[in-house]
């Protein structure tokens, strides 16, 4: 056996960080085996916070990136809803007629959100997936269906009482 092809072979950047962290490991096993128990639910709070934190950042990304596509027509939905709001009650007519500009606009503006939002949240599920060597991974792909929903929610808390304090409605 020839010694060059095996040294040439070995990456010994590698070979000397591996050999760090096991001193450093055998070190913490030795002096610090007291402390030992505790580091592994550190450890794993670390990891869930990471993982968290990737799933809320994709749940955040998706949702808004859906948001911003019909933002224009939610704009000037509410725009023109209070706008009408604001001039004198004789000279507002057509609250009928607002009122379902107001129904048919926002009906039309949830299918196209929804729409938007199926198509990424499946592009970033389709990401995650090659990630995981084309197997799902439901640790993330829970989470982020979960954090996608209570962002949803947010966003309507946010629009319902801009509709509901339309002067039509009251």
């Amino acid at each position: 056996m020839k010694w060059d092809g095996i040294f040439k072979k070995v990456d010994f950047k590698s070979l000397l960080i591996f050999a760090a962290v096991a001193a450093v490991a055998f070190f913490a096993a030795n002096h610090l085996n007291p402390y030992l128990t505790n580091i592994g639910y550190v450890i794993l709070v670390i990891e869930l916070m990471i993982v968290v934190t990737i799933t809320w950042g994709l749940a955040v990304h998706v949702v808004i990136k859906a948001l911003f596509g019909v933002s224009a027509g939610l704009s000037l939905i509410i725009f023109l809803a209070q706008s009408y709001c604001q001039i004198p009650l004789a000279a507002q007519t057509a609250n009928d007629s607002l009122k379902s500009l107001v129904a048919f606009g926002l009906i039309y503006i949830g299918v196209e959100f929804f729409c938007s939002l199926y198509k990424e949240a499946t592009d970033r599920a389709k990401t995650l997936k090659e990630a995981n060597n084309n197997k799902r991974p439901w640790l993330i792909l829970i989470p982020f269906a979960l954090f996608t929903g209570l962002f949803i929610w947010q966003v309507v808390q946010v629009l319902l009482p801009l509709i509901q304090n339309l002067c039509v409605y009251k």
